[in-house]
């Protein structure tokens, strides 16, 4: 059963649009669409890197941008489109076209739709966590989002609630270190698995950040043995990876979301405040 409210908890979606009118009938031709847009995106994101490298304007834009967003449209991602498109379109329409400032306009969408991917597969997947965000129908005349960056959720009380991040790159740490520095979180990090589950033994973790891919044992390994101790904090993968495989394991060891390396602060804000 595909649950209806994780695809209306996820931002880029215009549910307003018509994704809260499908009927299951129409819901199940809406995923098909999605499962072949996955199964393709792979493909179509290494393509559109490779006309930038080559410097090939025409295929950036009408070979392979304009396909990708009429795709993400017809998924009521429109959002998505309408934020990338006037950059996409300022940049082609320069006479000396800057093939380094499209090279990051183009890797930051890919970045976004890749972390669209992994929320929506999330959402289709049978088993998945049940959505965190509970789902409004659309106001007529509501404010509209000004875009802020979001902030972290604060706590009811004095008490800064802790997240523990494993992951086997220090630098990687110190990175989610920066990006919550800021906040009304208590970070601990650590390299070791082992020091990771004694931790969660003494401690209270309100969430959990972990790699997939560590030496001692991986990220789905450790998201069962954090399980099996009794602890019930919710686990969000950090992983560089968007296949369809990742997210199924994922679902399976019972994490609640994905998150695309490298990432940004405001996503990482944005996404630990769905759960605490």
């Amino acid at each position: 059963m595909i649950n209806r409210e994780r695809l209306y908890a996820i931002a880029e979606l215009a549910v307003s649009e018509g994704l809260d009118k499908l009927s299951d009938s129409l819901l199940g031709m809406y995923i098909d669409s999605v499962n072949s847009f996955i199964d393709h995106f792979p493909i179509q994101s290494q393509k559109l890197q490779d006309a930038v490298d080559d410097q090939d304007s025409a295929s950036v834009i009408s070979g392979i941008y304009v396909p990708l967003c009429d795709t993400l449209i017809r998924l009521y991602a429109s959002g998505l489109v309408s934020e990338y498109r006037p950059k996409f379109d300022k940049l082609i329409s320069e006479p000396d076209i800057d093939y380094d400032a499209l090279e990051a306009v183009v890797e930051n969408f890919i970045q976004a739709v890749s972390a669209l991917s992994i929320d929506i597969q999330m959402a289709i997947r049978p088993n998945a966590p049940p959505a965190h965000r509970r789902y409004f129908p659309p106001v007529a005349n509501a404010t509209p989002d000004t875009g802020n960056k979001p902030k972290a959720k604060q706590s009811d009380n004095k008490t800064p609630k802790k997240i523990l991040a494993v992951d086997n790159a220090i630098m990687y740490l110190n990175t989610l270190t920066k990006m919550l520095a800021n906040t009304s979180y208590e970070l601990y990090t650590t390299t070791s698995c082992s020091e990771a589950l004694d931790f969660i033994k003494n401690e209270n973790p309100a969430l959990l950040l972990l790699d997939i891919e560590m030496p001692e044992m991986n990220g789905y390994e450790l998201a069962r043995k954090i399980k099996d101790s009794g602890c019930d904090a919710p686990i969000i993968f950090i992983t560089a990876n968007s296949a369809r495989s990742y997210v199924d394991k994922a679902i399976e060891v019972g994490a609640e979301a994905l998150l695309m390396k490298p990432l940004r602060s405001n996503q990482l804000l944005s996404k630990i405040s769905e759960f605490i």
